[in-house]
């Protein structure tokens, strides 16, 4: 998981695991080119307090990065073969979490309220020595490999569908965060553009 003033969401997002997982990895800290900058470079709103006060959760601290290097820091607190799961703040599970018997589990995934249509979605899967996140968003690489698109296992790797379901509620944060989100994404989107005409050019 990874964090920057989500209180009270991230409250709701750790009570739907705690009693599922061994641990949680948590990383607190500023985005790069995130526009909520009140000159903090770590959460001021209780986040990091609530979390410190968790026996299962690993705090880790690592701010002003892109999205995709702040999960790489949660990536070094794993030892291989583990079975990882990705949820980020403003997002619930419900269902148990089962142990994997291929490299990838095909969560279903859906928008808070909106449970008709879920798609499948690649944030279940085993760890594995040499995993990175790219600059592209919920996308990973073993050894410059792709492991997985956000939908699906890439060629070489294996996925099974599991019953565990994610449910995205960021329409219950406050106006003003979720545009920033809407700004920040914009900016993410066009890195993540150039990035893909970069692999394939």
């Amino acid at each position: 998981m990874i964090c920057y003033n989500d209180m009270p969401l991230i409250e709701k997002a750790i009570k739907s695991v705690y009693d599922k997982v061994d641990k949680i990895i948590a990383v607190d800290g500023r985005y790069k080119d995130f526009t909520d900058w009140t000159g903090q470079w770590y959460s001021t709103d209780g986040t990091i307090e609530f979390l410190a006060g968790l026996p299962k959760v690993e705090l880790r601290f690592a701010a002003n990065l892109y999205e995709s290097d702040k999960r790489n820091e949660y990536l070094k607190g794993l030892e291989d073969g583990q079975t990882v799961l990705v949820l980020d703040t403003d997002e619930i599970v419900e269902g148990d979490i089962p142990e994997l018997k291929s490299d990838i589990g095909l969560v279903r995934f859906s928008e808070l309220n909106d449970r008709r249509e879920m798609r499948l979605a690649t944030r279940l899967f085993k760890y594995r020595n040499g995993m990175k996140y790219t600059w592209v968003h919920f996308i990973i690489e073993v050894d410059g490999k792709l492991f997985n698109k956000r939908t699906r296992a890439e060629d070489g790797f294996s996925s099974e569908k599991v019953d565990t379901k994610i449910i995205h509620f960021a329409s219950l944060r406050d106006e003003a965060r979720k545009l920033y989100k809407s700004e920040y994404y914009k900016t993410l989107g066009v890195r993540e553009a150039q990035y893909q005409r970069s692999r394939y050019d």
